[in-house]
């Protein structure tokens, strides 16, 4: 107040953040940075940042979740690391300065004991002795340097790392004249302990289309890893089995489809990294050209033709089926029955163009649907070109011919292209997933300040605000923040002037305000008139 006087209260409120980062971490160039968090839930939508940027992890940045505890580590820090660390949670944060100070360098132990012999012919010997404080663990570098009497200059005669003695020549030396040496070190280089190793690393793995495949690694320390799949991080799963015995870290993909052929598996832990390839062999069963007789003949697969022809059950072949098997059994072969025997791949069952373009609103259930031509042919999902797995949002049905994918509740991040594959066949789906548009009212008196919130499902998005669709440009009396996902538009002292739609746009996106400004009254009486009703007062009391 103005005479001085003042009052403080402390707001605290309660998130989903339980432990947050400390305000500040220091650490030195080359070490790691470990950052953990706690938050009150399991399974909670988190994300972390470095300068608003969203983090992935990678060979340097490892990220990891255990129940409640969250936590990033850099490995192997560089001074480029050093910036904001912000952790998310649903609404809530908490950030961190990081700073990487780069280590100091001693500067370099004079040699002693330097001495000169020149009793050889046209030459000298210099020789000298490390000094007694130079540590063992160190790699010293010695410069042996020239300065001719009468000038400032020193020139360098040679550079030698493990000897402590130098033979100088006069062929060596520009002109006749009188000369002082000296020998420096020009660097002492630390030695590095060792970090983590692999001691077996990775092997490219050819399996059997529908057979397991088994990926092992050793390391020199009992670590946690992280499989990858085509830079796709991998969970447990009823087809990913990732186990840990100690140092050994073993990745078994059960049943593997033919669309894995190629794919690359990738381990990552703190300061390791090593991939490799998977191949895929597809068993096709083929019929040889016979020129025999009386030799019965099976083969398993499905729909049969013969030279182009469609075959038919006639005397000596038969076409079975045992449920998902299709078999044509030739029980006493002849030189007729030889060909070449094909079935057709599997196939898509068209659909219109409408069908397959999608729009759908923010929350809402999303429902791909496809058919195939063979009720049992696998299909394999994929969103702009990675696997897309099950999950608590994300159902994936096989129902006879009829393939599906089920987005239960729509966010913004699901819009993409979504492909459905079933042997070398493909159907595409575009999905365009449309922001529920709100309408907020906001009310408040003349001259009283106005925030306007609205939060995005990216920090990194760009957002514009507009009023009555003129773009609004931060002033004195107007404030534009982004921080993170939360955009505001703060008014600090509201006229009527200020009433109007205000919209906050972010893409093709938009969140509009209806803000209604209303104006303070106030209640004027003259001198004479406040007396004159004083008096009328006075006089009915009395």
């Amino acid at each position: 107040m103005p005479d001085g006087g003042k009052t403080i209260a402390e707001l605290a409120v309660k998130g989903t953040i339980v432990k947050k980062l400390p305000r500040r971490l220091e650490v030195m160039e080359a070490e790691n940075a470990a950052f953990f968090v706690e938050v009150e839930q399991d399974d909670m939508d988190i994300c972390w940042f470095k300068d608003g940027l969203q983090l992935q992890e990678t060979h340097q940045t490892i990220i990891k979740s255990f129940g409640k505890t969250h936590i990033l580590v850099f490995v192997n820090t560089s001074y480029q690391d050093s910036g904001t660390i912000t952790f998310m949670a649903g609404r809530s944060t908490t950030s961190s300065k990081l700073r990487v100070k780069t280590a100091r360098h001693c500067p370099p132990i004079s040699p002693v004991s330097v001495q000169m012999n020149t009793d050889c012919l046209n030459g000298a010997v210099l020789s000298w002795s490390p000094s007694p404080n130079l540590q063992n663990s160190t790699k010293s570098v010695y410069v042996l340097e020239r300065q001719e009497v009468g000038s400032q200059e020193w020139q360098r005669c040679l550079t030698t790392e493990t000897g402590t003695s130098a033979e100088i020549l006069g062929d060596s030396v520009p002109c006749e004249g009188d000369y002082r040496f000296r020998s420096i070190i020009s660097s002492i280089l630390s030695s590095s302990v060792p970090g983590p190793k692999i001691k077996t690393p990775l092997k490219n793995a050819v399996v059997t289309e529908g057979d397991d495949a088994v990926f092992s690694i050793e390391l020199s320390a009992n670590l946690i890893g992280t499989w990858f799949l085509n830079s796709q991080q991998l969970q447990d799963s009823g087809r990913f089995s990732m186990t840990q015995s100690k140092n050994q870290h073993i990745l078994r993909i059960q049943q593997v489809p033919n669309v894995y052929d190629g794919a690359e598996i990738t381990f990552i832990a703190t300061g390791v990294r090593d991939s490799a390839t998977l191949q895929i062999k597809v068993c096709i069963s083929k019929i040889d050209r016979l020129n025999f007789h009386f030799m019965p003949i099976v083969v398993t697969n499905v729909e049969w033709f013969k030279d182009g022809q469609e075959l038919h059950v006639e005397e000596g072949v038969n076409i079975q089926s045992d449920g998902n098997m299709r078999r044509i059994v030739i029980q006493s072969a002849e030189y007729l029955h030889s060909g070449v025997y094909t079935s057709p791949s599997v196939s898509f069952k068209e659909i219109t163009q409408e069908e397959r373009q999608k729009c759908a609103m923010e929350l809402d259930p999303v429902v791909l649907t496809c058919e195939l031509s063979r009720p049992d042919a696998p299909a394999i999902w994929f969103k702009d070109g990675v696997a897309v797995l099950q999950s608590d949002n994300i159902t994936i049905l096989s129902e006879g011919t009829m393939k599906r994918l089920i987005i239960h509740s729509a966010a913004l991040a699901d819009a993409g292209t979504y492909t459905c594959q079933a042997g070398d066949q493909i159907m595409s789906f575009s999905v365009n997933i449309k922001g529920k548009v709100s309408l907020w009212q906001k009310c408040a008196m003349e001259l009283d300040p106005v925030v306007l919130t609205c939060e995005l499902s990216r920090p990194d998005a760009p957002a514009i605000w507009f009023k009555d669709g003129v773009a609004v440009l931060q002033s004195d009396n107007i404030t534009i923040l982004s921080e993170g996902t939360m955009k505001r538009l703060i008014i600090h002292s509201a006229a009527l002037a200020e009433a109007g739609t205000h919209t906050c746009q972010a893409g093709d996106q938009t969140m509009s305000f209806s803000v209604n400004i209303k104006r303070k009254v106030s209640l004027w009486f003259s001198l004479t008139n406040l007396t004159n009703l004083t008096k009328i007062a006075y006089n009915e009391c009395y």
